[in-house]
Formats: C-alpha cells, structure tokens, sequence
C-alpha cells in the first residue's frame, strides 16, 4: 500500500506542470494544417513535396509519444519547435519579401510558426519541471 501511494504521489509530482497533452494538440494541429496546405502549396515548395509528407508524419508520430514519463520525448518536443519555428519563419520572411503578405504560402507559414512557438514553450515548461522534479523550490 506505501509504494502504491508513493507511486501515486510521484506520478502527481511529474505531471503537475506537465504540458505534454497541449503540445501533442499543437503538433497535431500544424501537422493537420500542412496536410490540408501541402497540396496548393507543392508548386511553391523549394524542395520535394515528399519531404513534407515526411515532416507530417514525424510530427504526428512525435504528437503521439509525447508522455510524461519519459523526459526524452519533452527533449525532443522542444528541439522540433525550435527547427520548425527556424524553418517555417524562415520561409514565411522570404515569402513576405519576394511577393506579399497576402499569399497562401506566408499564411501558411507565419501560421505553423506561431502555432511552434507555443509548442516550444509548453515543451520548455514540461522539460524544466522534469529537471526540476527533485529539487525543493
């Protein structure tokens, strides 16, 4: 009964500032948003499409593992945002620049950076915790 209620008292421990669940909805959502783009988009893409579907399903997949028992899934959460906010604002800049601010391609863009930037926050607020788990504030 002690190493149940111990268990129970870890797990509220660990999942107290965990944020997991809003990051795997965000990822899910951007992940969404490329499929339903991707295919009005091809034309503008720098690079194969088939690379985009690719980026689709690593971010489902990762959506998916995302818990919080495993602090390495949180490492990688918050390193995705960060490339895909590199990536995405990268593009949706040189968009805006070469044509306008009223293009599928900058809207899309600016779109899937804003929704990582959240991404990345909540995922460096679930990582700090979990570093922290053990320390007395």
């Amino acid at each position: 009964m002690e190493d149940l209620l111990e268990r129970i008292m870890n797990e509220k421990k660990l999942t107290r500032h965990y944020y997991g669940d809003l990051v795997r909805i965000l990822f899910m959502t951007a992940a969404i948003i490329m499929a339903i783009t991707l295919p009005f988009l091809t034309a503008d893409l720098p690079f194969p499409f088939l690379l985009s579907i690719f980026a689709i399903l690593i971010i489902g997949i990762l959506a998916g593992i995302t818990n919080p028992l495993q602090k390495w899934t949180s490492i990688i959460d918050t390193i995705i945002s960060v490339i895909c906010i590199i990536t995405f604002e990268y593009f949706a800049v040189n968009v805006y620049l070469e044509k306008s601010f009223a293009n599928l391609f900058f809207l899309t863009n600016q779109t899937l950076a804003v929704i990582f930037i959240f991404a990345l926050y909540y995922s460096t607020k679930t990582l700090r915790a979990m570093f922290l788990k053990n320390k007395k504030p």
